[in-house]
């Protein structure tokens, strides 16, 4: 009898051994393409596609699969989604599915994660023995960018070297050839022409049909795939002879400067009787930073 008691005891601590240690469900679940950021300057919208799998040898009483969207200090950001299967898990030992989604730009923010979490339980009440979850870290690596002044400069109002001494516009006079902060150096005049060249701090000028630029980023880029030159003209205003506005960028000390020519006269005032060319100009350049408060 009492060896009896011990072979029941014994069957008795098998079988509870064995309840015991029978494993719940498992799930894997990943993303075809193994995405583990998204890049808000590279595109508007990110479509991704995930491939999961789940065995439970109880079968599959719930499966759900959401997304959380959480910003840095893992705050949950709008609506928690549920996914939903194109068949019912439910009472499957197997459950092979995929999920597709997209994410928006729009919706989301740099230092943003979005985690898509599994969640499985099947008959007997058992849950997922290791936790299944995969995220998605948002980053945004979009250039900086410097905006341009808003406003046009004060005209800056150059002439020859040699005219220096008596030039004159509206009433002002005019004593200075050359400009460094436009990379501006006014030259020789024909009958027609007044020339103009680059400064030593300057590299050169990419004439452009148009001013609507913005940022210093758009300077560099426009200045980049033109054709640099460091010496031109403009026709003055004198004896019937026409001024025709010109706008160009100029490369200064390593920085881009948008320059317009607004004026082109003759100086009503002469030595010699030569009569001096004046030659107007204004400039946008990029905005200085505000000091750090």
């Amino acid at each position: 009898m009492k060896n009896f008691k011990i072979v029941m005891i014994l069957v008795a601590a098998v079988a509870m051994f064995c309840s015991c240690s029978k494993e719940g469900p498992t799930a894997t679940f990943t993303e075809k393409n193994t995405t583990l950021t998204y890049d808000l300057y590279t595109a508007d919208q990110l479509l991704l596609e995930f491939d999961g799998n789940i065995t439970a040898e109880a079968g599959i009483k719930t499966l759900k699969v959401t997304r959380t969207t959480m910003d840095s200090t893992d705050a949950v950001k709008g609506a928690v989604i549920e996914f939903t299967f194109e068949k019912d898990p439910e009472g499957e030992t197997a459950f092979p599915f995929t999920i597709a989604d997209t994410l928006f730009k729009a919706q989301l923010e740099k230092g943003y994660k979005v985690v898509y979490d599994v969640e499985v339980a099947d008959k007997k009440d058992q849950t997922l023995v290791t936790p299944v979850q995969y995220t998605i870290n948002i980053i945004d690596n979009t250039p900086a960018t410097t905006a341009l002044q808003s406003n046009w400069s004060e005209t800056i109002y150059l002439t020859h070297q040699n005219e220096t001494s008596w030039a004159e516009i509206n009433g002002v006079r005019v004593d200075q050839y050359q400009n460094t902060t436009i990379g501006v150096k006014v030259g020789v005049n024909t009958s027609t022409d007044c020339k103009f060249s680059t400064t030593s701090n300057c590299e050169g000028f990419v004439f452009v049909d148009n001013t609507d630029y913005t940022t210093v980023e758009e300077l560099e880029a426009a200045y980049t795939s033109g054709t640099v030159v460091t010496e031109s003209s403009v026709a003055f205003d004198y004896h019937a002879k026409g001024f025709a506005p010109k706008n160009f960028i100029s490369k200064v000390d390593n920085d881009y400067v948008l320059v317009k020519i607004v004026s082109a006269d003759n100086s009503p005032n002469s030595h010699d009787n030569i009569a001096a060319n004046v030659l107007g100009f204004q400039y946008k350049k990029g905005e200085t930073p505000a000091p750090a408060k």
